[in-house]
């Protein structure tokens, strides 16, 4: 008997109302008087696998986050995740807050935002009426307030290569007449999901450094930007960095977490991804990524 995850059946009439936000087919759906998000992976890409890892790795880092699982709907597959928003609540996203902060933000534009810099950020998730994620335990005393636990977010994303940690990917809750920095969500744009399988084999065992999985790993970008005359977003281990470095007991927390997080547990997560929705190639490769990765983050402890 395998101990595969889950790919959970859609009937064909469960999703009844599309979702807007982003730019990948997405729909909601009840089931057992709960909202759920179906979202369905781009073709000839791991999105799937990639969003199902993540939370899993997010976890072992002790992080909120939304949970996925493999899905199935009309021989289309995606994920399915539970609402992160409880009933009466509302989930206000990082170009909303940002807008209501810098009456010039661009709250619709979707890639290349400039005005999306780190400094706002910081300046945003400091307000100490901004509360840790709901009903969530903090694995240490000194994740004091939303920017502490938004670091932990950085690190995971750059654990990952997750180049996609733009102004819609972040947000708070409001709920019950207080604020909640929401959890993590939507990490499917990392670990190289969408590169093809020669290429992450060429990148595996090329001698040729400038093409290496090693100098690779060094291009993930965020979508966060230093200031609003950047020609381009930070990296993401160069967002992390800064962050850190203005919150240095939190960073510390982060990168103990992560130090605690054995190769045996990684493996064992790819392990159980069901053969139809990974090749061993993209297996091979997500672990040396996350590997080197772990390893640029501990070398700042």
């Amino acid at each position: 008997m395998n101990n595969h995850y889950p790919i959970i059946e859609i009937g064909d009439h469960e999703p009844d109302m599309p979702e807007q936000q982003g730019n990948k087919t997405k729909y909601w759906l009840q089931r057992d008087r709960t909202r759920f998000l179906l979202k369905i992976g781009r073709p000839n890409t791991g999105e799937n696998w990639a969003e199902k890892v993540a939370c899993e790795l997010a976890e072992l880092l002790g992080l909120p986050h939304a949970y996925y699982n493999f899905a199935a709907w009309k021989q289309q597959k995606g994920v399915l995740t539970e609402t992160i928003v409880p009933k009466d609540g509302r989930l206000v996203m990082g170009n909303e807050l940002l807008s209501k902060a810098y009456n010039t933000y661009p709250t619709d534009q979707r890639y290349k935002v400039r005005d999306h810099t780190l400094g706002r950020i910081i300046a945003l998730l400091s307000d100490q009426a901004i509360f840790l994620p709901l009903d969530w335990i903090p694995p240490d005393n000194k994740i004091r307030n939303a920017l502490d636990v938004f670091l932990g977010y950085l690190l995971l994303d750059t654990w990952l290569a997750n180049q996609d940690r733009h102004h819609e990917n972040w947000g708070v809750i409001n709920y019950n007449q207080r604020i909640y920095l929401a959890p993590t969500y939507d990490h499917a744009a990392s670990m190289g999901q969408n590169e093809p399988d020669n290429k992450r084999k060429e990148l595996l065992t090329t001698r040729d450094k400038g093409r290496h999985i090693s100098h690779y790993i060094k291009k993930a970008h965020s979508a966060i930007y230093l200031n609003k005359s950047a020609d381009k977003p930070l990296s993401t281990l160069g967002v992390y960095q800064r962050l850190a470095i203005k919150r240095p007991e939190a960073a510390t927390v982060w990168q103990h977490q992560l130090e605690a997080v054995s190769d045996t547990q990684c493996q064992n997560i790819f392990a159980r991804i069901p053969p139809s929705e990974i090749s061993e190639t993209a297996i091979e490769f997500a672990l040396a990524l996350l590997k080197l990765n772990k390893t640029r983050l501990q070398a700042m402890l």
